[in-house]
């Protein structure tokens, strides 16, 4: 088995600017009063500060175990959502119709199991799974359960490839021992995303591969850098990256969003949408620091973060080294440098 993956997706925007702070004064010219406080933000490796609500990650990042790639994104990314998320799921060029995901899992498949690649908190497969038939999609793991009907349980289900050797008789076989595990699986009441998945690796159901969403990031007005909206989401993605790395043994988690905002603020007290954003690992694994280039926050590009580090760098530079694929299988195109996330 490969080691652990867990993807976030923050859907919206995040504005990677008012999560990690970059050094000397920048961005205090650039925002002004809108500025994530250099007096409260925790000081991470680089000379890098952090948002005073992510003190789990700002302690795990100076143990050396959390790299920030600023600046990240793909080339020519829109400011649509729905276009950049699509782009970023996919990690390839638009003729392709997986995700990224789908194809590591389905280049690294060895045996079968419906639960390789598994979404946690939304009913639809995400399109980043897209491209392996080892996936699935449930609101909440409660749900993965045979459809009730005449006569279909698990154990007549059983019986009837029993006795069969082929490929698929195995496969069915797979599934319904691994179903049997799942819904034994000892999920508190009230569990959130984090703390299912959490559980869904503990049952040891052949899950390589999660994902889960946080969203409620496009604030477009009233941000509440330190203490509204924004520090709301901080603290629960805190918590999230928390949850997985000390309940998933080995597990790495990147954290994604469709694009940065804009380095201004706009006249409602919030960022509209921008290119350059901020990518996130995290792990035992994982050698910290702030890596990838830096364009500082004067040289823009139509009011924006420059994008300078290529998000296609950092999933294949994942695929290869957590999910042991070839890097052009995850992201094709992607140029061949890496940003050395694995110590």
């Amino acid at each position: 088995m490969n080691a652990p993956l867990v993807v976030v997706f923050l859907r919206g925007g995040l504005d990677g600017l008012s999560l990690l702070r970059p050094p000397g004064d920048e961005l205090d010219r650039a925002r002004g009063d809108s500025a994530l406080a250099a007096a409260v933000a925790l000081p991470v490796p680089g000379g890098w500060s952090l948002h005073p609500a992510a003190s789990r990650l700002a302690t795990r990042s100076t143990a050396g175990h959390v790299a920030f790639v600023p600046a990240s994104g793909l080339p020519g990314a829109s400011r649509s959502h729905f276009d950049a998320q699509a782009a970023v799921e996919r990690c390839a060029p638009t003729t392709e119709s997986t995700g990224f995901l789908g194809r590591a899992l389905a280049a690294g498949r060895v045996g079968s199991s419906p639960f390789r690649g598994v979404a946690v908190g939304q009913p639809q497969t995400p399109a980043m799974l897209r491209g392996s038939t080892d996936v699935l999609a449930a609101s909440s793991l409660s749900q993965i359960r045979l459809r009730p009907g005449a006569g279909v349980n698990q154990a007549s289900m059983a019986s009837l490839w029993s006795g069969d050797r082929g490929p698929l008789a195995a496969s069915a076989t797979s599934a319904l021992t691994s179903l049997g595990r799942i819904t034994t699986i000892p999920v508190p009441p009230g569990a959130d995303d984090g703390e299912q998945l959490v559980a869904l690796f503990a049952a040891d159901v052949g899950a390589e591969v999660g994902v889960i969403n946080i969203g409620g990031w496009d604030h477009h007005d009233q941000i509440g850098v330190e203490d509204g909206a924004f520090a709301r989401l901080v603290e629960q993605l805190d918590r999230t990256i928390e949850t997985l790395v000390a309940g998933i043994p080995g597990v790495t988690v990147l954290v994604l969003s469709e694009f940065g905002r804009r380095v201004a603020p706009n006249s409602s007290g919030g960022f509209d949408h921008g290119r350059g954003g901020l990518a996130i690992v995290a792990g035992e694994r994982i050698r910290g620091g702030v890596l990838g280039d830096w364009p500082g926050l004067d040289d823009r590009v139509d009011g924006d973060v420059r994008t300078v580090n290529d998000l296609r760098c950092v999933v294949a530079e994942i695929g290869e080294r957590v999910l042991g694929v070839d890097a052009n299988r995850v992201a094709p195109g992607a140029p061949s440098g890496r940003f050395g996330l694995f110590a």
